[in-house]
């Protein structure tokens, strides 16, 4: 059988292909610019990149696995799957987000509006409903806003969603003012995130926990993930799921912000160092290191609940980025625009928002810039600040627009 373009560059392994070999090993099944066109559409999904220029340009696989890999995987019940217990390496600083796409997302904001009180209350209402969405919430964004703003819940709706997006909305006003990257801010956003306000009847929801355990890492509650095979590590009686935590905090502030924000939100997740509301608390977390950057936070707007899901299951189970990488740029690209001051043709009636975004998750993904004028405009100069989320240098460039401390 006829091996496709994206196998072949897969299997070059990290020396990657040159177009000249892939076009021998095609044995004339497509002409040299079907491959080209092929090679954009790879890079632009975030399955190829390319290394080196002109005559010398080669092409490397960023995933042990491809997306139809990924897809097979998941078609069979997870009673088919094989067990993935806990594995220690991936909590190292890789697999993670490319290095080259993290700094193209802080390269992409240079429409943002300044994050003043005004940006904030829009951030509350996106980051509480979104991320809601993704916890099976049944509240729309005018839910959330009437909610958020205006404190109407919607009466037809469960009460536990309300209280879900009320706790979002308090552990984002937490994390607006306490920015630092610390075990300390982790832990008081996930009490804030899983408070049940002693409510009655909301005591047996997966939303919330017991005062005690709030904010506490876990020490003896195992935790199982329904619809997955992976096994989270359990140490009962030691302080194994702290100090995994701490681990994951401290290699977090050695990275990029955007990196760091990619790292947090997997990590955290796959660790399961609370009893519960881990993913939620991941969520959150990320936007430590880009709100301390100035960078634009994530609301996760325009997430697909089952994209996200299959991408976190893709880490858990195969140590695959691949799902989880794109469904965070893709999203973040949607923060980012509506964070922004757009530009008179991306507003109103008839207006191409899907195909601005479009174009610069494919900026993001292969440095393609822009080919629309008033797309272009996102795209401000390469970031200064290589490495961790409290930079001078990232700092001082973005402290003109950010005026909430």
């Amino acid at each position: 059988m006829q091996k496709t373009v994206e196998q072949l560059v897969r299997e070059s392994g990290p020396t990657g292909i040159a177009p000249e070999r892939l076009m021998e090993l095609l044995g004339g099944s497509m002409s040299r610019s079907t491959l080209n066109r092929t090679l954009a559409t790879l890079m632009s999904q975030g399955f190829v990149a390319p290394i080196g220029r002109g005559p010398a340009r080669r092409y490397v696989t960023l995933s042990p696995f491809s997306l139809a890999d990924v897809d097979a995987f998941f078609q069979r019940p997870v009673s088919m799957r094989p067990l993935a217990p806990f594995r220690e390496e991936l909590l190292d600083p890789t697999p993670n987000i490319d290095p080259e796409r993290a700094r193209r997302c802080a390269q992409v904001q240079a429409l943002a509006n300044p994050m003043d009180r005004k940006y904030l209350s829009r951030f509350l209402v996106d980051y509480s409903w979104a991320s809601g969405v993704l916890e099976g919430s049944s509240y729309s964004e005018i839910d959330t806003e009437a909610l958020v703003v205006y404190g109407e819940r919607e009466p037809d709706k469960p009460q536990e969603d309300a209280v879900l997006a009320l706790n979002h909305k308090r552990a984002a006003e937490y994390l607006w003012t306490h920015r630092d990257l610390s075990v300390e801010n982790i832990c008081a956003m996930h009490a804030l995130l899983t408070d049940d306000h002693g409510v009655a009847g909301l005591t047996t929801s997966d939303h919330f926990l017991p005062r005690q355990q709030r904010g506490v890492p876990r020490v003896y509650e195992d935790v199982n993930l329904a619809n997955s095979a992976y096994l989270p590590p359990h140490r009962p009686g030691t302080t194994h799921a702290h100090d995994v935590l701490v681990r994951i905090v401290e290699t977090a502030k050695l990275l990029a912000p955007v990196e760091a924000a990619v790292y947090l939100l997997t990590r955290i997740a796959y660790v399961q160092s609370f009893a519960n509301g881990n993913k939620r608390t991941s969520r959150i977390a990320a936007n430590l290191p880009l709100l301390a950057a100035g960078l634009v936070p994530s609301s996760f707007v325009d997430i697909t609940k089952a994209r996200y899901i299959r991408g976190m299951a893709a880490f858990y189970e195969l140590g695959s980025m691949l799902v989880i990488e794109q469904a965070f740029i893709d999203g973040y690209v949607r923060s980012i625009m509506r964070s922004s001051n757009l530009p008179q043709a991306l507003r109103g009636v008839g207006a191409d928002v899907d195909g601005a975004a479009k174009q610069l998750g494919d900026f993001i993904n292969s440095g393609n810039r822009p080919k629309t004028p008033a797309v272009a405009r996102f795209i401000g100069p390469p970031p200064k600040a290589d490495v961790g989320s409290s930079t001078a240098d990232t700092k001082a460039a973005r402290t003109s627009r950010n005026d909430l401390g």
